[in-house]
Formats: structure tokens, sequence, C-alpha cells
């Protein structure tokens, strides 16, 4: 039995990928993976690769990358620079995975997990307040009345200096 791998497209038959320990531990760690993360791992792993390069990943950077993802995944809350943490759900994490892969960024190979974490924390923010980000994008951008703009002529720079 021969294996293709869909991101790179290495193929190798089922007893020399089950020969390496990385390569063992690696599928190990794939295959208890949550379904909606563990089936897009492959090609998101993809990105990480060089895409000018005819070489695959070594298998010791996917070990170290699937590792940080499953500390990724372990993790009770999903945290993205300084906003407010957002509970973790591996929905979110296959979501961005999804999303990233069908619109990978332009400048490849990926170097972290950054892009995937700002997409998932993206995915719990529409979750949680679905209709905040429409309500935004619906609203009009505010005027500031004819008689403020009037006044701003006027005094500019002399009205910031005014007390109350």
């Amino acid at each position: 039995m021969r294996l293709t791998c869909p991101a790179c497209g290495a193929v190798a038959s089922l007893e020399a990928w089950a020969n390496d320990e990385k390569i063992r531990w690696c599928l190990k760690l794939i295959a208890e993976m949550p379904g909606p993360v563990a089936i897009n791992v492959p090609q998101y792993l993809g990105l990480f690769r060089d895409p000018a390069s005819k070489r695959g990943l070594g298998w010791a950077k996917v070990k170290r990358l699937l590792a940080e993802l499953k500390a990724l995944l372990d993790q009770t809350e999903i945290a993205w620079k300084h906003k407010p943490p957002r509970p973790n759900s591996t929905r979110a994490w296959g979501l961005a995975m999804e999303r990233l892969i069908q619109n990978p960024p332009e400048r490849l190979p990926l170097t972290s997990h950054g892009y995937l974490r700002a997409i998932a924390y993206e995915m719990e923010e529409e979750r949680k307040y679905p209709y905040h980000r429409q309500y935004i994008e619906s609203q009009e951008p505010r005027q500031v009345p004819e008689a403020a703009q009037e006044f701003f002529r006027r005094f500019g720079s002399k009205a910031a200096n005014l007390e109350g």
C-alpha cells in the first residue's frame, strides 16, 4: 500500500512511514486531534513549506509544529494580542484552518501559528457576537453636524483650550 501526502505529494509505502519514530509520533498526534482539525492538518502544514523549494518539510519541523498546535488546542481560551480571551473550541480551529488553506497569505511559508490563532480568535468572536460585525458594517459613518463644523472653522484650536 502506497500513501501520498496531500500537501507535498510525497509518496511512500505505509511500512516506510511506520518505520520512522518521528513519523509515527506525528501520525499518532494527528490521529488524536479532533476531526475538524485533523482533516485539515496535512494541507495546513503545507503552508509552512517554501513554495519555491522542491523539498518537503522535515519531520523534526513537522513534529515541532504539531506539538505547538496541540498546545494551542489544549488551552481553555484563545487569546490574541491584547484582546479579551475567548473560549477555545475545536470548531474554531478547524474553520480557521479551512479559511487559511482556501485563502493563504501572500507571503509564504508561514513561520508560526500566529496567523491561524488570529483567524481562530476571529471565528470565536463572530460566534459570540454574530450580529456585532454586521451592525458595525451596516452603520453609516457619523457626520459632524454643520453647526459643529462651523464652530471649529471659526475657533479652530482655540476651542480645544476652552474649559467648560
